[in-house]
């Protein structure tokens, strides 16, 4: 009786998965289909119109807003290696000329994100931007959780809190979460994808000379918040037809008796005009 169950099980699992092999499944992309699927074309160009926006204030010393607009051209160059496209931007007001690779990785393309503070530490983390195929209520994460050390020391001086100065050393950059999620889908292939990332800045900071006013000069420990939200529009096969980016970062410290909040703001947007 037990052998004749053991049978029954065996013939039971062997049409089980002769079914599952046989069922319909959407075929996989290649590495070339991505490309095309985003309209990265080797050896095309592609015109965009880019307006930013960035407010810095900083509460009873500076409140400056600075507005950036331009055309650029973006240039695909020949692949190479495991499928990694070359490609620069090359700003029309400025002449300007900026490297970059896209790393295509089934279902992925991955570009790199680059922070730079203040005394020019950068950091190049890795960013799953594109997905293909795209599909309605699809999210992934493009970033993963990470911490990065950092080594970089800030000066503030204004004529306003002389004879203090502030210096703030930034110690690590922090990757929380971060996620972007297929949030509209039409049936002309065009997406609306929500992004939203977090990020945090330990740093330590310390007011001098020993003064009448910066009479605490010990290291203070603090953090940094940075909250980003990005909405891009997107066609299929015609790559970036519109992105709207809102950042916004704040921090304060306290030097000798005066309160200080540093608040920046970027608003930007890209328009794909040929």
């Amino acid at each position: 009786m037990f052998y004749f169950l053991l049978s029954l099980i065996l013939i039971f699992l062997g049409c089980s998965k002769k079914s599952d092999s046989s069922s319909p499944q959407n075929p996989q992309f290649s590495k070339y289909d991505i490309l095309l699927y985003w309209g990265f074309g080797v050896g095309k160009s592609y015109k965009y119109y880019s307006l930013d926006t960035t407010k810095f204030k900083i509460t009873n010393a500076v409140d400056s807003t600075i507005i950036t607009q331009d055309t650029f051209i973006r240039i695909v160059k020949d692949t190479f290696g495991n499928l990694n496209v070359e490609f620069y931007d090359s700003s029309l007001s400025t002449s300007n000329k900026t490297y970059d690779t896209l790393y295509v990785y089934n279902p992925f393309v991955i570009d790199t994100l680059m922070f730079q503070f203040l005394n020019n530490t950068q950091i190049k983390i890795s960013n799953k931007i594109f997905k293909a195929p795209l599909v309605l209520n699809e999210s992934w994460v493009p970033i993963e959780s990470q911490s990065k050390s950092i080594y970089d020391t800030i000066f503030f001086t204004n004529q306003q809190i002389s004879p203090c100065s502030l210096r703030i050393y930034v110690d690590s950059f922090k990757v929380d979460s971060t996620i972007k999620v297929v949030v509209e889908a039409s049936n002309d292939s065009t997406f609306k994808i929500l992004s939203r990332n977090f990020f945090k800045v330990k740093y330590r900071y310390q007011t001098k000379p020993q003064t009448f006013i910066c009479n605490d000069t010990t290291i203070k420990n603090d953090t940094a918040y940075i909250t980003s939200i990005d909405t891009t529009y997107l066609k299929a096969f015609m790559a970036i037809l519109k992105i709207y980016r809102f950042d916004s970062t704040y921090a304060k410290a306290i030097i000798g008796p005066f309160p200080i909040e540093v608040i920046l703001k970027s608003y930007g947007r890209r328009i794909r005009i040929q």
